[in-house]
C-alpha cells in the first residue's frame, strides 16, 4: 500500500494574477459559457479532457464582488502577487525545499467549468523536501503556487453554476511522496504540513480554506481522491477505499473465468405503461425512456454483502447526467411489481446467474453510457483502477473522471517568468515559520503558558491570531482561554461558528490588522475585550458579556451600561452575603450558586468566597 498527499492552502489578501480581494460575495449579474478541449504541450489530448467533453455540459458563472476581466478571461492575468510567492518561498524553506532559480507558470487544461479560460494557472516554487513525522520523514515532491477554482454552487439538467468569488484566490499546493505508510499516518503528515502554512500571518483560515487530495495504491494503479475537505476524513477515505478495492479484487477473481459482459440497451419503456412506480412514472411523462441492459454473470455481485458493483456502474452514469441506475439486485424495489420485473427479465433473456441494469433518460445520453460501462467492467475485471475520485462528507469515495496526466500541461505564454533573486531570498527568510515543537516551547516562555494551552492553539490554527492579539492584553491565559474555550462554548450554544464582524467585535481589533477580512468603520468598532480591558472585567464578567452580546443580541457599544456587568463593589457583596446568611444556610460548596441566584449583577468568585469566609470567621 502506497500513500502521498496533496494539500492546497488558500491565502487571503489579494488574488494571485489581479488586485481583487480575496473575499467577496455574489451578485446578480452572470454569464454563460461552453468549454471546448485543447491539446497539451505533447500534441495529445488528456483523457480526463475527453471525458469531460463525453458529459457536454453548460456553465453559467455568477459574477461576484471581488472579481473583474481576469476572472472572466475577457482580461489577461496581472503580475503573480508577491505576497502569496513570499509566502510559498517560506513554507519552501521550513520543509527543507530545493528553490528553483525561476518561476515558470503553466497552463493545465481544466474543462469541467471549474475555471472560466479552461485551465489552471500554476506554477512550481521548489522541490525535493522533506517533513517529519513519527515514522520517519516523509518527501515532500514539489510545492507549487496556483489560482484556485471557481466555486460550485449546484449542478443540474446538464448547467453547472459557479461562483467567481474564488476563482484566481492564491493556493499552495503541497504534494508529498508516497512515503505514508497508513491512514494514521496519513493523518499525522497532514497536520505536520499544515502546522507551517498555518502559522503564516496571510493563511486565509476560513472553513473552506484547506482541501486534501489522497493519492492511494494498492497495487492496482493510482486512484487520486479529490476534496477530502477534514482532517479526519483522511482515515475514514483511504480505509474506504482499502475495502472498496479489496472487495474489487474478489469480484474481480471470482468472475475471472466467466468473462461477465453488458449487452445492449433495450427499450422497455411500454412494459410501464400502466406502473405504480412513482419514479418511473414521472420519467415516463417527462419524456424519458425506460432502457435495461444485462449483464451477464453478475447476480448478487451488483449489491450484496461487501460487494457493490452496481454503485461502480451508478457512479458512471450519474456523471454524464442520468441520476444513477437500478440493477436486480435491489429489486423487488421502487414500486415495480413483479409481473413487470418478469416482463423485463424475459426481455432480456436473463439467466439465473445474470443481473440486470436498468436507466432511466434519453435514448441518446444513455447511448453514451454503454462503452463507459464497457471500460469500467474491463477495467475492473483487469484490477486496473487508476482514476480520479471525490471524496464525500461521510468519508466514502466516488468516480469522478479518468486520471489526469501529463497531456495536458502546456506553457503559460501570458505571465512573465519571475526569478528568485537572492534580495528576495533574504526578504523571506524572517517569515520562516518554526516547527511546532520550537514554537510550543516560544509560547510557553514567553506568556507563561502551559505547554498544552500552546499546543491547542497551534493545533486549533489560532497561532497568528493569538501572537497578534496577546501584546494588547496583560493576561494572556485569560486571551487563551477566550479563544480556546469561551468562544467555541459560545459558538456550541449559538449553534454556528462566528462570522467576521463577530470576532473582530470579540477580540478587539479590526481583521485588517490581524490579516483576516477588512471591516468597514474598522476605527469604530468598539469590542469586547476593548471594554473589558478599559473597564478592569474579570474573566466571569467578561464572559458574562460575551454571552449577552451573541445570544441575547445586544450591540457591543451598548454593553458598558448593562446592569448585569456592573461589577459588584465590596460593600454590596457585604450586603448580599448578609441577607443570604439571615435567609438559609450558606456553605462554601453552595455559596456561589446561591449568590448567582441572589443577583445579576457581575462579581468576581474568589472575592466572594473571601468575604464570607470573612464574615463566617467574625460571627
Amino acid at each position: 500500500m502506497k500513500i502521498g498527499l496533496e494539500i492546497h492552502f488558500q491565502l487571503n489578501g489579494n488574488k494571485l494574477f489581479c488586485s481583487c480581494s480575496t473575499e467577496g460575495k455574489d451578485t446578480k449579474d452572470y454569464f454563460r459559457r461552453k468549454l471546448t478541449p485543447v491539446m497539451g504541450e505533447m500534441g495529445r489530448v488528456d483523457t480526463a479532457v475527453e471525458y469531460e467533453t463525453i458529459r457536454n455540459r453548460d456553465f453559467l458563472y455568477r459574477i461576484s464582488t471581488n472579481s473583474c476581466l481576469v476572472e472572466t478571461d475577457e482580461d489577461p492575468p496581472h503580475f503573480s502577487d508577491l505576497n502569496a510567492l513570499k509566502t510559498a518561498l517560506a513554507i519552501s524553506g521550513a520543509l527543507n525545499c530545493n528553490i528553483l532559480d525561476y518561476v515558470s507558470f503553466m497552463r493545465k487544461i481544466v474543462v469541467d467549468g471549474s475555471n472560466t479560460s479552461g485551465f489552471q494557472r500554476t506554477g512550481v516554487i521548489s522541490m525535493d523536501g522533506r517533513v517529519k513525522t513519527s515514522r520517519g520523514d516523509v518527501r515532500i515532491s514539489a510545492i507549487t503556487l496556483e489560482e484556485d477554482a471557481c466555486r460550485k454552487i449546484s449542478e443540474k439538467n446538464d448547467v453547472v453554476e459557479y461562483s467567481l468569488d474564488r476563482l484566481g484566490v492564491p493556493l499552495i499546493e503541497i504534494s508529498t511522496e508516497p512515503d505514508i505508510v497508513d491512514p494514521d499516518h496519513a493523518m499525522e503528515t497532514a497536520k505536520a504540513i499544515g502546522h507551517y502554512v498555518m502559522s503564516m500571518p496571510n493563511f486565509r483560515g476560513e472553513v473552506d480554506s484547506i482541501r486534501q487530495d489522497v493519492n492511494f495504491s494498492m497495487g492496482f494503479g493510482r486512484v487520486e481522491i479529490k476534496g477530502v475537505s477534514k482532517l479526519s476524513f483522511i482515515k475514514d477515505t483511504i480505509e474506504y477505499e482499502i475495502k472498496r478495492q479489496s472487495s474489487l479484487k474478489e469480484i474481480s477473481d471470482l468472475l475471472s473465468e466467466k468473462s461477465p459482459e453488458i449487452g445492449d440497451f433495450i427499450d422497455i419503456t411500454d412494459i410501464f405503461g400502466n406502473t405504480a412506480s412513482s419514479m418511473i412514472k414521472k420519467s415516463i411523462a417527462s419524456g424519458k425512456s425506460v432502457l435495461c441492459a444485462k449483464v451477464s454473470k453478475c447476480h448478487r455481485f451488483m449489491k450484496h454483502g461487501n460487494y457493490k458493483l452496481g454503485r461502480e456502474f451508478a457512479d458512471v452514469a450519474r456523471n454524464i447526467g442520468l441520476g444513477g441506475l437500478m440493477h436486480s439486485d435491489e429489486f423487488p424495489a421502487y414500486g415495480i411489481t413483479d409481473e413487470e420485473l418478469k416482463a423485463m427479465y424475459s426481455t432480456v433473456g436473463k439467466k439465473d446467474d445474470d443481473a440486470v441494469i436498468v436507466v432511466l433518460g434519453s435514448k441518446s445520453d444513455i447511448a453514451k453510457l454503454k462503452p463507459l460501462l464497457d471500460e469500467r467492467l474491463f477495467k475492473i475485471m483487469k484490477m486496473k483502477l487508476e482514476e480520479t475520485r471525490s471524496a464525500t462528507p461521510s468519508g466514502e469515495t466516488r468516480y469522478l473522471r479518468p486520471l489526469a496526466g501529463k497531456e495536458r500541461m502546456y506553457p503559460e505564454t501570458d505571465v512573465p517568468l519571475v526569478e528568485i533573486t537572492e534580495s528576495l531570498l533574504a526578504d523571506v527568510e524572517e517569515m520562516i515559520p518554526k516547527p511546532v515543537e520550537e514554537k510550543i516551547v516560544e509560547l510557553t516562555e514567553k506568556f507563561n503558558l502551559s505547554s498544552v494551552e500552546a499546543e491547542s492553539i497551534i493545533n486549533n490554527n489560532l497561532l497568528s491570531l493569538y501572537e497578534a492579539l496577546v501584546e494588547d492584553y496583560n493576561d494572556p491565559h485569560l486571551l487563551a482561554r477566550v479563544l480556546l474555550q469561551t468562544i467555541p462554548e459560545m459558538e456550541k450554544k449559538i449553534g454556528r461558528k462566528l462570522n467576521e464582524n463577530e470576532m473582530a467585535h470579540i477580540l478587539g481589533k479590526p481583521y485588517t490588522e490581524v490579516n483576516r477580512i477588512p471591516l468597514s468603520a474598522n476605527d469604530k468598532i468598539i469590542s469586547i475585550m476593548g471594554i473589558a480591558k478599559k473597564n478592569h472585567w474579570d474573566r466571569n464578567t467578561m464572559e458574562k458579556a460575551l454571552s449577552i452580546y451573541l445570544l441575547d443580541h445586544v450591540p457591543v457599544d451598548k454593553l458598558e451600561n448593562r446592569e448585569e456587568l456592573n461589577i459588584l463593589n465590596q460593600i454590596e457583596i457585604i450586603n448580599i452575603l448578609k441577607e443570604m446568611i439571615s435567609e438559609q444556610d450558606v456553605t462554601e460548596r453552595n455559596l456561589i450558586y446561591l449568590f448567582k441566584k441572589k443577583t445579576k449583577r457581575s462579581f468576581n468568585p474568589p472575592d466572594v468566597m473571601k468575604i464570607f469566609r470573612e464574615l463566617k470567621f467574625k460571627k
